[in-house]
């Protein structure tokens, strides 16, 4: 527990500390005009190691606009850099349930179905990446925009239901 405090920080640490400007000008620059949600804005606002979900896809975010730029600067597209942080922030949503804190320990049934749908999310996530070399101009905001989702969601303890295009979890007892 105490390796995964250092390392929050650490991860929030790497962000410059003008954070929210850096992602709100990502956001803007490819293409959606959405605000920061304030649940979001308040991750930066003072660093704890269970946000550290949201730093990570923050990080995607930041990533998938450098992709974005590269591509229409130079018509070339470099992913390792965008999956790497991808892959970082895809082992964090498996953890999300007890990261976060939401669920009592002796609800065995909730943490079950949270962790089937984490396990969706990462297949989602980890399925879009694979179209981002086909239309880099259009799946890379919408990839983007999903990251900002699954941030937004986490920091609403809404960790059943991270994405809409992935089922919700459930709750029930076998």
């Amino acid at each position: 527990m105490f390796l995964t405090r250092i390392s929050a920080h650490a991860a929030a640490r790497q962000l410059d500390p003008r954070a929210t400007d850096l992602l709100t000008a990502a956001l803007a620059e490819l293409g959606l005009s959405e605000p920061i949600p304030d649940t979001v804005h308040h991750a930066f606002v003072r660093p704890q190691w269970r946000y550290r979900l949201v730093y990570r896809a923050t990080t995607a975010i930041l990533e998938c606009a450098s992709a974005h730029r590269e591509h229409a600067d130079s018509g070339t597209l470099d992913l390792e850099p965008l999956l790497h942080a991808s892959r970082r922030a895809c082992s964090d949503i498996i953890r999300a349930h007890w990261m976060r804190g939401t669920i009592p320990f002796d609800r065995r049934h909730r943490v079950n179905a949270v962790r089937t749908h984490t396990r969706r999310v990462v297949n989602r996530v980890r399925w879009a990446e694979r179209s981002l070399d086909a239309d880099p101009a259009n799946n890379l905001p919408a990839h983007a925009r999903r990251w900002l989702t699954i941030a937004d969601r986490y920091m609403e303890c809404r960790i059943g239901a991270l994405l809409d295009d992935v089922e919700p979890s459930v709750a029930r007892r076998t």
